[in-house]
C-alpha cells in the first residue's frame, strides 16, 4: 500500500461527504463557519477537512468534516482504537481536536502536517 495522508481544508474545497446522510450533525458546535458563509466569529479555520491515514493489515484512520449552508457532517473512523463515529457522535470527537489546530490557507503544507499529525496522535508506523 502507498502512503495515504490526505489533507484538505479549505473553503473552496470540492464535495466530499455528498451523499453520506447518515453523517449529518444535528446539533453543530457554536460558530462553526459554513462554506460561503461570512463570518468572523468562528469556531475552525475551515470548512472542510479530509484525513486518511493507512497501517499495515488494512486498518485505518479517516476523519471527514465539512460543514455548508445546508448542514454539516462528520465521521471518524480510528481501526487502532475501535472507533467509529457518524454525526453528532464524530463532532463531540472532533471540536476539541479541531480547536487545537491553528493552521489556515496561507499556512505552509509541512506545518499543517505536522499540526494535524500531532492534534490526531498520528503514529509514524502508517505506510
Amino acid at each position: 500500500m502507498n502512503l495515504k495522508l490526505m489533507i484538505s481544508a479549505s473553503a473552496l474545497s470540492t464535495l466530499l461527504l455528498a451523499g453520506c446522510n447518515d453523517d449529518k450533525v444535528e446539533n453543530p458546535p457554536e460558530n462553526a463557519p459554513a462554506e460561503n458563509e461570512n463570518n468572523n466569529e468562528t469556531a475552525f479555520n475551515f470548512t472542510n477537512f479530509d484525513l486518511e491515514v493507512d497501517y499495515k493489515d488494512n486498518r485505518t484512520f479517516d476523519v471527514e468534516y465539512e460543514n455548508e449552508k445546508n448542514g454539516m457532517e462528520a465521521a471518524y473512523l480510528d481501526d487502532l482504537a475501535d472507533q467509529n463515529f457518524t454525526s453528532d457522535e464524530a463532532m463531540e470527537k472532533l471540536t476539541p481536536i479541531f480547536e487545537e489546530l491553528s493552521f489556515d490557507q496561507n499556512t505552509e503544507d509541512q506545518e499543517v502536517i505536522n499540526q494535524v499529525k500531532k492534534a490526531f496522535s498520528i503514529e509514524d508506523t502508517y505506510q
